[in-house]
């Protein structure tokens, strides 16, 4: 019994599963990276920037050591979170690919055992359960949601932030007026994490729940071929 081919983009779905140690190789890679870059740059950034008084620190004039650390602590902090939930979220897509690869190992054994019975006493195989797209559907999701919230960190990393921080606290950021381009800048800063943090736990939500939805379809796969071993 040969399976019909999947449309796209399932077919790509289908196409990745096997693939599932390599993306948890690279989920993995994602998530060393991101703490490679919290040690050895975030971490001597914020340890530069909180070494002097705060008068000392915020009077500083642009171009100076403690701009630039004040700086890349921003700039990281824009974009490192959402890389590092990417990460995860590579992780989270192999666990789905897996259950995929189990789901459909498990259905063609099926079909393979079933073959080798007399015509007469060959049960009829049910066509593939309709949850599998939603699981797959589900992981795909999730990790372009993820993907999306990456890139929109990184732009806003080296646009807005990096054109804010970019200037004396003192002397530029604090006396900007009502209009001024610096305001424009601050209030994007402070605005986007209101929705791209929570956009970022949609993409994992989507992920959890293609992960139960592929358990699902395990548990359904294991009962079918019960009920139809049970009948011969």
């Amino acid at each position: 019994m040969q399976e019909q081919k999947s449309s796209f983009p399932f077919s790509m779905v289908e196409r990745m599963m096997p693939w599932y140690p390599g993306i948890a190789v690279m989920g993995w890679a994602f998530v060393l990276i991101a703490f490679f870059f919290a040690w050895f740059v975030l971490s001597p950034a914020q340890a530069s920037f909180f070494s002097d008084a705060k008068a000392v620190r915020e009077g500083a004039a642009a171009g100076s050591a403690f701009v630039s650390a004040n700086l890349a602590s921003h700039v990281l902090e824009t974009w490192l979170p959402h890389f590092k939930f990417f990460g995860l979220g590579l992780g989270l897509l192999a666990i789905v690919m897996a259950l995929g690869t189990i789901a459909k190992r498990l259905r063609n054994m099926g079909v393979v055992i079933f073959s080798q019975l007399p015509e007469n006493m060959r049960p009829a195989i049910p066509a593939p359960p309709k949850r599998i797209r939603l699981f797959q559907f589900s992981a795909l999701m999730g990790i372009m949601v993820l993907m999306i919230v990456l890139i929109v960190g990184i732009v806003l990393a080296v646009g807005v932030v990096s054109g804010y921080w970019d200037n004396s606290i003192a002397n530029e950021l604090n006396p900007a007026q009502p209009g001024s381009a610096l305001l424009s800048q601050l209030s994007v800063i402070s605005s986007y994490a209101f929705w791209l943090n929570p956009l970022r736990m949609i993409g994992m939500a989507f992920l959890f729940t293609g992960i139960t939805v592929a358990l699902t379809v395990i548990i359904g796969t294991l009962r079918m071929q019960t009920k139809l071993l049970g009948g011969l």
